[in-house]
């Protein structure tokens, strides 16, 4: 029978073997590099770690349904803001309540303390100061308490500004989603491209948790629904967003998303150009005119 095959160790000089580490130090970092220069400043990676490490946004894209949760957050804001104002003036009345007693205690402390004095007895000047001790414990946590109540109504107040901060960016979204941007699916975007259609189409691929995307695509006064508004009398032109989150990318296809917002303009036929110049109005109307198949733009 055959010999098994033996596996030959190669055994390298160690000055050798810090070169091949060093190089493969210094390939590394110009992959990383590279990968890093190849997202523009304007974009997040598409990638499930960059997905990860995001703020978890709340726009779903659906128009209808961000502004009724918009409207549901101010509603429940309204609502606990009034339970936290009641629970904050019940705590200033009792602190008030309890640092007043307090007082009253002390200064009834204060009074036993000289009659116990005058009277010369350790026995009560002993009592009298134990009731002092309890009389000011009871004063630095009545003050305590107020201290307490006080932060509390702070945070909860700072938490509610910015739960309404974030109903307002919803509400926006909603009106950008209903101002002329189309949304696409994988079949919608695969008919943009037959012969048949009439109509170019400039695409935006997005995904809500990127901060980017939010900016361009979500935002009310986003660059996508400034270039919809902008290019609103040019004939056979849609502008269009599909959500990376919502459904695959479809890379057989042709379409290469390895940032968002990507962005390309798709001719009847299958012609597609992919945008990658500054995010300002004029150099995003001047690739829609310089690609343009079907459309015509003023």
């Amino acid at each position: 029978a055959p010999e098994e095959p033996t596996h030959t160790h190669v055994f390298l000089h160690p000055s050798l073997r810090i070169m091949r580490t060093a190089c493969f130090s210094v390939l590394s970092a110009s992959a990383l590099l590279l990968h890093r220069d190849d997202v523009p400043s304007w974009a997040c990676p598409n990638t499930a770690a960059a997905k990860a490490a995001s703020q978890d946004w709340l726009v779903s894209g659906d128009a209808a349904e961000d502004l009724a949760d918009g409207k549901a957050i101010e509603a429940a804001v309204a609502t606990e803001q009034q339970g936290v104002l009641a629970d904050a003036k019940a705590w200033a009345a009792g602190a008030v309540k309890d640092v007043a007693e307090a007082q009253k205690h002390l200064a009834q402390a204060a009074s036993f303390q000289k009659q116990a004095a005058a009277d010369k007895s350790d026995a009560e000047l002993k009592k009298v100061g134990d009731e002092i001790g309890q009389a000011e414990q009871e004063q630095e946590e009545a003050a305590t308490l107020a201290k307490k109540a006080n932060a509390a109504t702070k945070a909860e107040k700072a938490e509610a500004a910015q739960e309404l901060a974030d109903a307002k960016k919803l509400e926006e979204a909603a009106a950008a989603e209903k101002a002329g941007v189309v949304a696409m699916d994988i079949p919608a975007l695969l008919q943009a491209e037959k012969a048949t259609e009439t109509q170019d189409t400039f695409v935006a691929f997005y995904a809500p948790w990127c901060g980017h995307c939010q900016t361009f695509v979500l935002q009310q006064n986003g660059g996508l629904n400034q270039l919809a508004t902008a290019l609103s009398s040019a004939k056979n032109l849609r502008v269009a967003k599909f959500d990376v989150d919502a459904e695959e990318i479809p890379s057989e296809h042709g379409y290469a998303v390895q940032y968002i917002p990507t962005s390309y303009m798709i001719c009847p036929g299958g012609k597609k150009t992919k945008y990658s110049g500054n995010m300002d109005q004029a150099s995003l109307v001047s690739f829609v005119k310089a690609n343009a198949c079907k459309a015509s733009v003023p």
